[in-house]
């Protein structure tokens, strides 16, 4: 009697540890990571005058925004303006970030273009000219593979769309680029253009933006009455990453322009 006592409490004790042990593997949850874009017209460094230049207070906004990845539009690469100041260089050491600069045009006696910086590695760092069927100001993009932590990589890139009405070629690019490239695919930019625009519209077409619910005003940057800065993603970024926020830093005064902040969840 005390026998069978014993081996039936056995058994009891064998399910009770199995199932246990299989609720304990079933309910591990995925982790999950957060992925921080920023996008920023920095003007430069002089939010009002051109001779009055502060870095210090572009990377002060940068790191309080706690971004991963950021496009940076309008920075001076050694030109006289700023002192023969390598910008890029400078803020990639500010912020302990890579960096990869994409010239846009030779600007008194040095250059001026985009960058990304980025806190994780990046690779296959490249640009290309955006169209330009009306003559104005040539543009670029600036494209690099990010890896993040968890070994998933992204394709990232910054730019600046003219003034004109080559904008709707230029979206036209980065369209066909995308469905060439077939891989997720983020773009923070200056683009010139609000979201209701012609060339907003074509882009779209590829891309969905970072706004949730009406785009954020991003300049003139102290009273904001106009968005014209964003962070865009194609259909691929969509399958992996879920935008969370996107929004405008409000309060910040180191350019013209106010940064543009999405921030996206990812397994």
């Amino acid at each position: 009697m005390i026998k069978t006592i014993l081996t039936n409490l056995s058994v009891i004790a064998i399910i009770f540890i199995t199932c246990c042990s299989s609720s304990s593997d079933e309910a591990t949850p995925i982790k999950s990571n957060k992925l921080t874009l920023l996008t920023y017209n920095i003007h430069h460094g002089a939010p009002s005058s051109p001779d009055v230049i502060n870095l210090a207070n572009i990377a002060a906004v940068i790191k309080k925004s706690g971004a991963d990845v950021v496009a940076l539009q309008e920075v001076d690469v050694n030109t006289d303006r700023s002192n023969k100041v390598d910008q890029a260089k400078a803020l990639a050491e500010l912020l302990d970030m890579e960096y990869y600069f994409s010239k846009s045009i030779d600007y008194r006696n040095g250059e001026y273009g985009n960058v990304i910086l980025s806190k994780y590695p990046m690779s296959n760092k490249r640009r290309f000219e955006l169209p330009m069927p009306v003559a104005g100001e040539k543009r670029s993009i600036a494209l690099a593979t990010i890896q993040l932590p968890n070994g998933k990589t992204i394709e990232f890139g910054a730019t600046h769309f003219d003034l004109a009405e080559s904008r709707v070629e230029q979206a036209k690019f980065l369209n066909n680029y995308s469905k060439e490239l077939n891989k997720p695919l983020f773009i923070g930019g200056d683009y010139n253009a609000t979201p209701d625009s012609p060339e907003m519209l074509e882009l779209k077409k590829e891309f969905n933006f970072s706004c949730k619910g009406p785009c954020p005003f991003t300049i003139p940057v102290n009273s904001p009455n106009k968005a014209i800065d964003f962070i865009v993603f194609n259909g691929k970024a969509q399958q992996g990453f879920t935008l969370l926020s996107g929004v405008a830093m409000s309060g910040q005064y180191a350019s013209d322009h106010l940064p543009v902040i999405a921030v996206f969840q990812y397994q």
